[in-house]
């Protein structure tokens, strides 16, 4: 072979070679999928110094710690439950941002709804009553018949009406 088609073949395994080893776009490495599930489970837990954001927003020192120790237990293979059970054992149910569905939680999850349902409620109840009250009011003055004056006057505006056509 001529040293023009070796350069040439090496050239294009050079170039051909990473594609031999490229991780495929939708596949995740390990560590990416550990730093999601570490998100994931911090995304749920509450900051104990700001209060008021997650432990995977904040930048507090402690909240950093939290996201240590939660990765630590991911690798170690405990689960997003285990994990959850856990941080709530030592600093109490308030450490989780979303209530739990069960006693006092489930009232914090279907009181909402149920708040909406009743206004709705509200809401249609005021808009029938209303219209029935006005719809009685108009059927009421329809009943009622024309004054002698009141007819006088509707004959009178056919007759002008008549003559301009």
């Amino acid at each position: 072979m001529s040293s023009k088609r070796i350069t040439a073949a090496m050239l294009a395994g050079g170039f051909l070679l990473p594609l031999l080893f490229a991780i495929p776009a939708g596949a995740l490495t390990d560590q990416e999928a550990l730093e999601k599930k570490v998100r994931g489970i911090t995304d749920q837990l509450r900051c104990p110094t700001c209060q008021g954001i997650s432990v995977n927003d904040s930048e507090a020192a402690f909240s950093r710690q939290i996201r240590d120790k939660v990765k630590r237990m991911v690798r170690e293979g405990q689960s997003e439950d285990q994990i959850k059970a856990y941080f709530e054992s030592r600093y109490g149910e308030w450490i989780l941002r979303a209530p739990k569905k069960e006693g006092l939680g489930l009232v914090l999850w279907v009181l909402p709804g149920l708040l909406m349902l009743l206004a709705g409620g509200w809401i249609v109840y005021t808009v029938r009553r209303n219209a029935r009250v006005n719809g009685k009011d108009a059927a009421s003055e329809a009943e009622q018949p024309l004054s002698k004056a009141e007819l006088e006057r509707i004959k009178r505006d056919v007759r002008l009406f008549e003559e301009e056509l």
